[in-house]
């Protein structure tokens, strides 16, 4: 083919490459496309073309495709940082009508508080209760009317307010699934209570007093369960106004905004909970140095939720906000070699774990079975615990596969968190073209990741709270690593990949943390009770055997419950193992290339 041939057949997407590459926003699919289209003709002219400048014209695009997809593969490492600086301010535009409708809920709620407050001198007590009441009128007696926030140590006050206020603002979100309904009505409550709480210390002449110590903490705390508030309304506007999606897709993009908004606010919380048990206490500061710092918390919040949003809406975000969508009644083929982000991850995710329920529920069924069995006679109701640490009690409940209390127990989690690994790392293999595995292959692997989680297990077994906090830590790195067994890759591409996305794994392993806590908030919560209760009803005989039913029910339905949970954890890190693969590798990129160059090698010799 001549050159002047050569280069009008193929100019054009040339042109659409400069165009691309200079240009700010890149869509990766086409950068792929035209990147192996621009490689194929950068082969062909260094073949019929070697010396003439259009070979010198396309290595220097090829060169541009190379930069561009190795800054990409640096930026994975900028997650962290894009969260803060674009993601966020991007979900808090896409969800203002939420955020401002909590906002309106919570000050005609504190309005309420106020009202009630001036026509009924016992309303107080009602709100807040009478043990408080009783408390805080003693305080004022002994003109200390803030000495509530000097009772506890400060290291174990800390712990306590911040649960409590992460607690508090999980369950403002996840009760937004219940068609928005249950957010509106803890926003009302906490609305009240604070409206009640102001105007009664008003009355006692101490509204100044009260506000500059409140306040102190509660200008970070109170607008952090506002935007809780706007997350839960997010997330049940999509099953309430689909608008053009399908009630799936409308529910997906409004969970993962909304869950967003929920990570945005977390060290919000934390930081308000460190000045509450650390700083509020010292009720004698002067008040200049407290209202600088209320004002100070006050800037943060409408500087970082208000203003810069819409200032970076007005100047162009520096990358724009990429969210993926099921597509319903179509096929979905997921891409092993591609380079993902974690909403793609979750997506590809999802949709394996729904078509493969059938097979995973299977084994998920026979392991909780098994379980079951051995927690039946190990199970010993801690009712004590739900009134000494109520946070410790409920994530104990919630997370009951893991309650990893005796031996027994111990050795059923290991099983099934090493079978399930397995199970699913082999249906993920199996759907990524993998030939079938043998028999001893299979065991292998079970016996491999069965010795990995006995021994991370067996933190919180010795070592209690300190343990189960490693474990948290390292959940979703468990099955991470157990992927690498069964994929029989060396332990050092397992690390390498893992050292290259650590960030990326850890962030992906508190999403979903926190996806299995909605869901088991949603499964293990007082709607079971209420199940088992209308078991014991219909079932006739002596009360001791009629509670034996109703607690083997209860231990089966909580272990079901976690262990479906943790196939998806399991694929997800599977995902993210063939992504950073990818980006260590680039085992994709080079065989891409190997192809054109073989390609070009045969029709050079034909």
């Amino acid at each position: 083919m001549k050159e002047t041939r050569f280069v009008r057949q193929n100019k054009e997407k040339w042109l659409q490459s400069e165009q691309l590459l200079e240009g700010e926003n890149k869509d990766p699919e086409k950068l792929s496309t035209l990147f192996t289209q621009v490689v194929d003709d950068l082969s062909y002219s260094q073949t019929y073309y070697k010396n003439r400048s259009v070979r010198v014209y396309l290595n220097n695009i090829a060169r541009n495709f190379f930069s561009v997809l190795s800054n990409k593969r640096r930026d994975n490492k900028n997650h962290f940082k894009n969260f803060w600086i674009s993601e966020l301010p991007q979900i808090v535009i896409y969800c203002r009508k939420e955020l401002l409708i909590s906002l309106a809920v919570f000050l005609l709620a504190a309005a309420i508080g106020v009202l009630s407050t001036a026509r009924d001198e016992n309303f107080p007590a009602y709100i807040m209760g009478d043990q408080y009441m009783e408390m805080t009128k003693e305080n004022i007696k002994k003109g200390d009317p803030m000495a509530v926030y000097k009772d506890q140590n400060q290291l174990e006050m800390a712990w306590s307010i911040i649960t409590n206020n992460i607690g508090v603002a999980f369950r403002t979100y996840v009760l937004g699934i219940f068609l928005s309904i249950g957010t509106l009505l803890i926003m009302i409550y906490n609305g009240i209570m604070i409206g009640t709480f102001q105007y009664y210390f008003a009355q006692q002449d101490l509204l100044a007093t009260s506000a500059m110590t409140v306040w102190l903490h509660g200008t970070l705390e109170i607008s952090s369960i506002v935007i809780a508030g706007g997350a839960g309304l997010t997330l049940g506007s999509g099953l309430l106004f689909p608008g053009t999606y399908t009630r799936l897709q409308a529910f997906q993009l409004s969970a993962v905004r909304s869950l967003k908004l929920v990570f945005g606010i977390a060290p919000i919380l934390v930081i308000a909970g460190i000045i509450e048990s650390f700083l509020t206490r010292y009720t004698e500061v002067p008040a200049f140095i407290k209202l600088t710092l209320i004002i100070l918390s006050a800037l943060f919040i409408v500087g970082y939720f208000i203003v810069y949003p819409w200032w970076r809406m007005k100047k162009g975000f520096p990358e724009p906000l990429h969210e993926t969508k099921l597509q319903a009644n179509k096929p979905y083929h997921i891409n092993y070699a591609k380079i993902k982000n974690q909403a793609e991850i979750l997506g590809d995710s999802f949709n394996f774990y729904k078509r493969n329920f059938g097979l995973i529920f299977r084994w998920t069924l026979l392991f909780s079975i098994i379980g079951t069995v051995v927690y039946y006679f190990t199970y010993e109701q801690e009712l004590l615990l739900s009134y000494t640490d109520p946070m410790g009690y409920w994530l104990g409940e919630m997370f009951f596969g893991i309650k990893l209390d005796t031996l027994p127990k111990l050795i059923v989690a290991g099983f099934t968190t090493a079978g399930l690994a397995t199970v699913t790392s082999l249906l993920i293999m199996k759907d990524s073209g993998v030939k079938e595995i043998t028999a001893g292959v299979r065991i292998q692997a079970f016996i491999k990741n069965l010795v990995i989680i006995a021994l991370l297990f067996a933190m919180p077994f010795w070592w209690g709270g300190f343990g189960y906090t490693l474990l948290a830590l390292s959940f979703g790195l468990i099955f991470f690593i157990a992927f690498g067994v069964v994929k029989r890759d060396a332990f050092q591409a397992t690390w390498t990949a893992l050292g290259q996305g650590f960030g990326q794994v850890f962030g992906l392993q508190v999403v979903l943390l926190f996806t299995a806590m909605v869901f088991l908030f949603l499964a293990v919560s007082p709607l079971m009770y209420l199940y088992t209760e209308a078991v014991a009803w219909n079932l006739s005989g002596e009360k001791g055997i009629i509670e034996k039913i109703t607690y083997l029910i209860e231990i089966f339905f909580k272990l079901l419950m976690f262990n479906l949970i943790l196939p998806l954890v399991c694929a997800s890190m599977s995902f993210i193992y063939y992504s950073l693969q990818e980006i260590s590798f680039a085992n994709e990129l080079k065989l891409s290339i190997a192809k054109i160059t073989l390609k070009k090698s045969r029709a050079r010799n034909s």
